[in-house]
This record gives C-alpha cells, structure tokens and sequence, in this order.
C-alpha cells in the first residue's frame, strides 16, 4: 500500500486510504484538514477537550487530535476503517464511532466538520448537530473553497445557523457560525419512492445513492437479471437501497442475498426496503457495512451484482470500481459470475477481460452496458 506523510500542526503523521492502490496519486488529508489543525492549535486545547468529529474521510484528522477525546461521526465504512488503521500506524488510540445512522448525543467541546459532497447528508447532519451546538459546542466547518456555494451557505442558514466561510488558504477555507443556533425542527431524511413497474416501494435515507428516482443503471440492470442462470447465494456489492437484491430475491425466491455498502444509511435503507418488499419473515438476507467485501468470511457466491461507483468524495475515478471486481473475483464460486453495469465511457470491459480472462456484453442503450465476467480459475491464495 502506498502511504504519506502528512507534516500536521500535531506532528508528522503516515497516513494512508482506500481502497489501496501501489502507485497512489491522492492524499489522505487536503489543505481544509491542514487549515483546521493549524487553527486548534493556536488555540492550544486543554487535553480533557471532547471533540466530535465528523465526515473525517480517511482518519487524518481523528489521527491529528488522538491525543484528545475524540469521537468520529460518519457514513462510511471506509473512514471508519482508515482511522483506527492510521492511528495503529502512528501508534495512536482510536476514536470512538458513531455511524451516521445513530445522532450524536452529550456534551462536545468542539464540533468539526468537514463539508459532505451530498446535499441530503449535508442537511441531515446539520440539523442533527444544531442543538450540540445551543449545548456550547464550537463549530468549525473546513472544505475546498471550490465545494462552498450559495447553495452550501443557504444549507447552513435555514438548518443551523448562518455561516461565514474564512478567507483562502491553498484554496481551503473554514466556516464559522454566526449569530444565534435556530431551532430547526429535525425533519424525516428519508425519501420514498414508488415503482408500479417493479411492483417496488422504495424507503431512501440521506446519502443514498439515486434517492430521488430510479437510476438508468439500475434499470438496465434489472432487465438483465433473466440473462442469468439461477444463483443460490447472490452478492448486492454497493447495495445502496437494495434494489438489485431485492430484484434478484424477487427473481430467485430460494437464493440467499448478501447485501454490502459503505454507506450506514444505505444499509439501513437496505434493511427497510426488503423488509417492506420481501415481507417481514424473510429470512434470506445478510446485511454488511463495509469496504466492498473486505472481512468477508461466508460462503463464496454464485452471482454478484455491481452498480460501481464512479467516484469516491469528490475524486472521480475506477479506483472503487477496480476493488470491488478484484473482491468480486476473490469471492465467487468457480463458475461464479460477476454482472456490471456502468456507463459506456468507463471501459470495464477492459479491467474484467484482464482480471476474468473473459468479459461479454448482455444487455445495453445508448448510454450504460451491462457486463457478465465469469471466473474460470481459482484465486490466487
């Protein structure tokens, strides 16, 4: 693995993230997390301070202020394993962690809070943290300055409090609340949508991908699954809101499905969904937060099914698409199938042909394809 070192205002720290990649081009940390650590430490925190940390990607900052009582609040499996992972590198105690789908609760010092790509998180969590905030907790913001708009500032005057963003610093700026916390009511994050087509109903947390409608991916997907032979343990790998598996459970009434996603929230939307769809006995389902199959110790499947993401955070690129096929291939069945659906542009039928040794085309638009890979040899180790 390919690994930094991060020169913090609380020292020299080596840190890394996933998924891991030999020839890493991106950091760990960016110039917000620098910024905000120079910040607290001119202010010279008292060790006893309780800091509550959230959307910490990779653990650069939980890493930073170990020193410090820290508890870290995200929706991804991935940062919850880079932070304890960075703080035994650097021979630090870990945070302690809330997933995104338990609210915070008690007394916090300070609140520090890095900026989420998605809009729906963004007002979940400020409306969450807000009554810390009328506790006494201390609110500081950090993002790129290129992610902070009117759209972001707006965000923050009607869940929070009205925000003033900092000067630059490499292009990072911190945001500080002004004036009085409101008292915004926390309203239902979640989103239901129905698909008469599917005969589907279904329950979307914040952060979930495609919360709002059935996405063109997914749909090609779906009128692939009778190209496939019948599984008897199906992988829903970046399940989002479980469409696929529930799809494939609906299909394959007999098939075990494993459904896997770094997002909390989307596993609890996961969970509801084939609750509501599959009826409240089904018993054919496990469930996993996780880095795409990393600790997986079932039965190796028959069938996964993928709707990869194209980016992680604000990074766009294959580097999560590429992990999945490699822990896909790792934990399939010889004979086992890999089906993938991406758009055109993407060339996954390069990166399966290579890692497969075969890759086909089953079903297509003028926009996505979807892809069957089967395994023919066992892996390696």
């Amino acid at each position: 693995m390919e690994t930094r070192v991060f020169n913090s205002a609380y020292g020299e720290l080596t840190l890394f993230r996933r998924p891991f990649r030999p020839r890493e081009t991106l950091q760990a940390w960016d110039a917000a997390d620098e910024y905000l650590l120079q910040q607290l430490a001119e202010r010279n925190l008292d060790k006893s301070t309780r800091i509550l940390i959230v959307n910490d990607s990779f653990g650069s900052l939980s890493t930073a202020l170990a020193d410090y009582a820290c508890t870290l609040w995200v929706d991804s499996a991935i940062s919850q394993l880079c932070s304890t992972e960075n703080a035994a590198r650097n021979n630090k105690l870990p945070p302690a962690f809330i997933p995104a789908n338990s609210p915070p609760s008690g007394q916090f010092d300070m609140i520090l809070y890095r900026l989420p790509k998605s809009r729906s998180l963004l007002t979940y969590q400020l409306q969450t943290l807000a009554p810390l905030c009328r506790s006494g907790g201390i609110f500081i913001g950090a993002a790129m300055a290129r992610h902070i708009d009117h759209h972001i500032v707006s965000a923050f005057a009607k869940n929070i409090a009205t925000v003033k963003p900092s000067l630059a610093k490499k292009k990072a700026r911190l945001m500080h609340l002004e004036g009085e916390i409101i008292a915004v009511e926390r309203q239902s994050d979640s989103k239901t949508i129905t698909l008469a087509e599917h005969n589907m109903v279904l329950v979307n947390r914040a952060n979930v991908f495609s919360r709002d409608k059935l996405d063109q991916g997914s749909r090609i997907m779906l009128a692939s699954l009778e190209k496939l032979d019948t599984p008897t343990n199906v992988a829903d790998l970046g399940c989002g809101n479980g469409i696929l598996g529930i799809s494939a459970a609906q299909h394959w009434p007999n098939a075990h499905v494993y459904y896997a996603d770094d997002s909390f929230l989307a596993i609890e939307s996961a969970k509801q969904n084939v609750r509501q769809n599959l009826g409240e006995d089904y018993s054919n389902a496990t469930f996993s937060v996780s880095d795409c199959l990393y600790g997986y110790k079932g039965e190796d499947f028959d069938l996964v099914l993928c709707n990869p993401p194209f980016h992680q955070d604000h990074h766009v690129g294959d580097h999560i698409a590429r992990q999945m096929f490699r822990d896909s291939h790792k934990h399939l069945a010889l004979n086992g199938v890999l089906c993938v659906v991406g758009n055109r542009h993407l060339g996954y039928h390069v990166l399966l042909k290579k890692l497969f040794g075969n890759c086909e085309t089953i079903n297509s638009d003028s926009k996505f394809v979807v892809l069957r890979a089967r395994k023919t040899t066992p892996s390696n180790g």
